[in-house]
């Protein structure tokens, strides 16, 4: 019996690995872009604090996002405020609107958590 409840610990372990292996799947590059965007935008704290805190975002926006959807929505998120034309495609794209609400919300939420005021 303490067998067959170590048998299925186990096995639940394994049906969670997918998901796991699947959060926070940003790469290093993507990670560090994110950082120094983030720092710049930030000029008030120090590298150190920077650093910790913007890291600390772009590890909440993983767990909600893949790095594809990160990168995608990122680019709507920083070009929908271009004028006329350039940022219409950003603005007017229903899909992306839903996508900028969920990237807005969660990066607010995520400032707000890691400190950065």
């Amino acid at each position: 019996m303490k067998k067959a409840g170590i048998t299925m610990f186990a096995a639940g372990l394994v049906a969670l690995l997918p998901s796991i292996a699947m959060s926070n799947d940003f790469s290093t590059a993507t990670r560090v872009h994110y950082v120094l965007d983030c720092m710049a935008a930030n000029e008030d704290m120090n590298v150190y604090e920077g650093t910790h805190k913007c890291s600390c975002v772009v590890d909440k926006l993983a767990e909600v996002f893949t790095e594809r959807e990160f990168e995608d929505i990122s680019v709507g998120f920083r070009y929908k405020n271009l004028p006329a034309d350039r940022g219409a495609t950003f603005r007017d794209d229903k899909q992306i609107r839903s996508g900028l609400k969920l990237f807005e919300e969660t990066h607010a939420k995520a400032y707000k958590e890691c400190r950065i005021h």
